[in-house]
């Protein structure tokens, strides 16, 4: 059953994701966190409040960064509607989906991520930021995409209610429980 969850969110991570884009973000070089955190909520499933298609663009992106963050994506916490997405943003979702919220550093998440060749070397270990057509090719990568709706998914199988319904696990949260500091640059990793 768990498998099977995770093969839909899979497959709609990939439709939707590929649709916002062609949407949302045409002729737009770069991805902004509102871009992808409405991506992430309506790939992953994550119901918003009612009356949550009445909200203004800010209001918007405050609850859906409030609920991606209360899922374990911790990129969201005190971020701001029109801040651009950077590769570092991108590591520390795609890293802890694959190895669990964790203690490394951006570099370590960076190196680990381009060694499996996820991401390109090319940006070495800067921060910089990426097009929206690198983050939409991360995202669609199948191991990425189904880690990540492993991580993140509101869904959690096994996990019943006295009405028998599906609860919304706790995500696990760093040790000081909010976002690690936004990095602009990052030198290379020490060995």
């Amino acid at each position: 059953m768990k498998n099977a969850w995770v093969a839909v969110l899979l497959l709609s991570m990939c439709l939707v994701a590929g649709e916002a884009m062609c949407q949302e973000a045409e002729g737009e070089q770069n991805m902004s966190f509102a871009q992808l955190a409405d991506i992430l909520v309506r790939t992953l499933g994550i119901e918003m409040p009612e009356g949550s298609d009445e909200l203004a663009d800010a209001e918007l992106f405050e609850v859906q960064a409030n609920m991606l963050t209360e899922a374990g994506v911790t990129i969201f916490a005190d971020s701001k509607l029109d801040e651009i997405v950077n590769r570092c943003d991108l590591a520390d979702v795609l890293y802890d989906a694959i190895m669990g919220p964790n203690e490394a550093s951006v570099e370590e998440k960076l190196e680990y991520l381009m060694q499996n060749d996820y991401m390109s070397s090319e940006g070495g270990y800067n921060c910089d930021t990426m097009s929206n057509d690198d983050i939409i090719a991360l995202l669609n990568i199948p191991e990425l995409s189904a880690a990540v709706a492993e991580a993140y998914s509101p869904v959690t199988i096994g996990a019943l209610g006295a009405e028998g319904v599906n609860l919304v696990a706790p995500a696990p949260k760093n040790p000081e429980g909010q976002r690690r500091p936004r990095r602009e640059t990052a030198g290379s990793p020490t060995s």
